[in-house]
């Protein structure tokens, strides 16, 4: 799929596209855009955040840059390992789960229309478990995703199920050389039959197989993300790919979001210290003034 392609899936589940000079811009929330193809590194002009600015309008932009000192860390999760296997795997306990959920489960591919009927409500429960609030998505915007994504051959859905219910599902995408792993989500009651591990493997293992694809992406590390997760990712074979992680605010609202932002956004981190929302949120802030994140920007929550 080529860059242009994933804009217009984008644009069709209701997001706003801008094409630019550098690359195509999204907005996954109100007022805030993001650069497309995520997995590659971008340098906008200053004329081209303006025109982004402008027509979004967008509040703030955030994109990769390839590393620079001078700027806040950021990484992405990436694996090439074209002997991907078992032992790729970063520690004993890890395989163990890894081998005990492939027993345990059933790994297919499954069609998009079965995912639109029994996907949302796993999107819920691992948006509650890791996030501490329900998504943002509707069940008719979950039903549209999928519905263009069953649409384009290189979209896949894959499954892991307990008897016949599904555990956890993967939707990824072909975009260039890269395998995007875009979602991941499970029901939290059959996490311990450990079939984020099995689905996972299973993927990585069959798609790094294939010679059009030069790598697998699981997405950047988050502004704020949880232990847990991250050693998932990570001990899954997962390496951190680093990039500058830059995070501009529209001229007109930052003076605002700096003079009262950062005493709002750290008053609610306090009141609700395990909500990844208001951990991004805080990071968000820091990362526009060229900040380094905090030892506090990554919290304990659930693994998957």
């Amino acid at each position: 799929m080529k860059a242009s392609e994933l804009a217009q899936f984008f644009g069709a589940i209701g997001n706003r596209i801008i094409q630019t000079e550098s690359c195509y811009w999204y907005n996954p929330k109100p007022f805030l855009y993001k650069s497309l193809p995520v997995h590659r590194f971008v340098s906008p002009s200053a004329t081209e955040i303006a025109q982004v600015m402008i027509k979004g309008p967008a509040f703030a932009l955030r994109y990769p840059m390839i590393p620079d000192r001078s700027g806040p860390r950021g990484g992405m999760y990436v694996c090439s390992n074209r002997n991907y296997d078992i032992q790729a795997l970063t520690s004993q306990n890890v395989r163990s789960r890894t081998r005990r959920g492939l027993a345990r489960c059933r790994i297919e591919q499954i069609d998009f229309s079965y995912l639109a009927q029994h996907g949302h409500a796993l999107t819920a429960e691992t948006t509650l478990r890791q996030m501490g609030k329900m998504p943002s998505t509707t069940e008719a915007e979950w039903h549209l995703f999928c519905e263009n994504a069953s649409r384009s051959p290189d979209f896949e859905a894959w499954g892991a199920f307990v008897e016949d219910r599904l555990a956890t599902f993967i939707v990824g995408m072909l975009v260039e050389d890269c395998y995007y792993i875009h979602l991941q989500k499970s029901a939290s009651d059959l996490l311990k039959y450990y079939p984020n591990n099995a689905l996972l493997f299973t993927v990585m293992k069959t798609k790094l197989a294939r010679p059009e694809v030069g790598y697998i992406s699981h997405g950047p590390k988050a502004l704020a993300v949880g232990k847990g997760l991250d050693y998932f990712k990570t001990s899954m074979g997962f390496e951190m790919q680093p990039y500058t992680d830059h995070v501009v605010f529209n001229p007109l609202v930052k003076p605002f979001l700096m003079w009262k932002g950062d005493a709002v956004v750290d008053r609610l981190v306090q009141r609700y210290p395990g909500n990844l929302f208001w951990q991004r949120a805080s990071r968000a802030l820091r990362v526009a003034r060229g900040e380094q994140p905090r030892v506090e920007d990554s919290i304990e929550l659930a693994s998957q």
